[in-house]
């Protein structure tokens, strides 16, 4: 008895085996497949066996073509198959094709719709198991961007901080319908063929998942940050199984976009006041157009440039008050549709007063400390008297302007004749631009020695 019972078990054992290697060597035995078909997917009801039936997808585009499909099995059976009438919401009572003693089952130019297939291994009067699969006949989709015969964007609405792109004609994402064979009273099931967008500004990377926005009956993709230069837009469109379209688009900008130039100051004392400014600006070609450039100064002034008043290459502005800080100057710029923009600011400095008094000068003709001047930073207002030790004035200056006096070349005043070497004494009077002018310079006096030699 024992024995026996070994016996049995090994064959149990072989058999076990030799079914796990069916299922190794063979896996498409006893499944749905289909040789042509473009994408597969499956359903979202559970069959009998506890698995999803599948749906095999045919692409239309760029061809039209008829499915096929297979199933093969590793017996002789008898293979029956039928259509899903989807009027009486069933699979018809008669198959469409019967396959009597055969292992493999084949069917070719298939249209859309359900289908079901029967196998009654041979010797058996009833069927075995039955097999359904979906095929749909993903019929594509059309993509083309609204624009002008040159290819240039054609506007539905202007915006400074968006731009949209219609589609035209709408694109219009197509579906499946099917049912659960075992819940007919459930209704129609769909399958949406999701259509995905993907959009490419120039050269920057692609945005993928781009929401495609509806107003009415139009429809179009809104770019949140359009550039401020002409751009060409590359634009993909994409379904859930492999259809891919594509269209490109040449985006002018309505934005306006302007760059201050390194600002020219004076080569002597350039943030000494009164401080002369060139600005100029590099603006983008629509920033040209009917715009309107506003140059602030970072002190409360400004000057205005339209269409009636040509903005010139170069603008020029004088700073006159000292300014610890700095002032900040800026263009704003606003095109015809309103948009505007402000460049980053540049710091234009003017230095508080100061005076800087050298204590030795050598006014020998070398070329090399020939005269006595004193260094002023934004001063108004300058007064100098130079005497001898004995109290004699051998020199005097008033002015309003450091950078076009020459200072004093050792000459006594009013007669030409070279001063002795020695020790002058001088007095100063000097008034900064963060004074108000007066008729005299009332800052001062200062003094101090400066050593003559020669």
């Amino acid at each position: 008895m024992e024995s026996a019972l070994v016996s049995l078990r090994a064959k149990y054992n072989v058999f076990r085996l030799f079914c796990v290697g069916v299922v190794i060597c063979c896996p498409a035995l006893g499944q749905l497949t289909s040789d042509s078909v473009d994408s597969e997917t499956v359903t979202s009801y559970f069959n009998s066996q506890g698995t999803r039936d599948p749906i095999f997808v045919f692409n239309q585009i760029p061809q039209s073509k008829l499915g096929n499909m297979s199933l093969q099995k590793a017996e002789l059976s008898t293979f029956n198959w039928y259509r899903f009438d989807y009027f009486a919401r069933n699979f018809e009572d008669q198959p469409f094709f019967t396959e009597v003693y055969a292992q493999t089952t084949t069917q070719n130019n298939m249209e859309q719709g359900g289908y079901m297939i029967t196998v009654t291994p041979q010797g058996e009067a009833a069927p075995r198991d039955t097999f359904v699969a979906w095929l749909y006949m993903n019929p594509g989709f059309t993509f083309n961007l609204h624009k002008r015969d040159d290819g240039e964007v054609l506007w539905h609405n202007r915006y400074c901080d968006r731009t949209d792109f219609i589609l035209n004609p709408p694109t219009v994402q197509s579906s499946f319908t099917y049912y659960n064979p075992r819940r007919l009273e459930l209704g129609a099931l769909t399958l949406v063929n999701r259509i995905t967008f993907a959009m490419r500004p120039g050269n920057a990377p692609e945005i993928d998942n781009i929401l495609l926005n509806t107003q009415g009956d139009i429809q179009f993709i809104r770019d949140n940050a359009p550039p401020r230069e002409d751009t060409r837009y590359f634009f993909r469109a994409y379904d859930m199984f492999g259809i891919e379209m594509r269209d490109d688009i040449m985006y002018r900008t309505i934005l306006p976009n302007a760059r201050i130039n390194p600002p020219v100051l004076p080569i002597i004392d350039p943030a000494s006041a009164p401080v002369t400014v060139e600005f100029s600006s590099t603006p983008n070609t629509i920033s040209q157009q009917n715009a309107e450039y506003v140059w602030r100064f970072g002190n409360g002034d400004s000057i205005v440039f339209n269409a009636e008043r040509l903005p010139p290459n170069i603008v020029e502005y004088i700073y006159y008050t000292p300014s610890r800080q700095g002032y900040q100057a800026t263009l704003k710029v606003t095109s015809l549709w309103r948009c505007v923009y402000i460049t980053d600011p540049v710091t234009i400095n003017v230095d508080e007063p100061a005076l800087e008094v050298a204590n030795v000068f050598t006014p020998n003709g070398d070329g090399e400390n020939d005269y006595f001047k004193p260094h002023g930073i934004s001063l108004r207002q300058f007064e100098i008297r130079i005497f001898t030790p004995a109290g004699r004035q051998v020199y005097h200056y008033r002015g309003d302007n450091l950078r076009d006096w020459q200072g004093w070349d050792g000459r006594i005043e009013g007669t030409g004749r070279d001063a002795a070497p020695g020790v002058y004494f001088y007095t100063i009077r000097a008034l900064g631009w963060d004074e108000p002018p007066t008729r005299n310079p009332q800052t001062g006096p200062y003094s101090g020695f400066v050593h003559l030699y020669r």
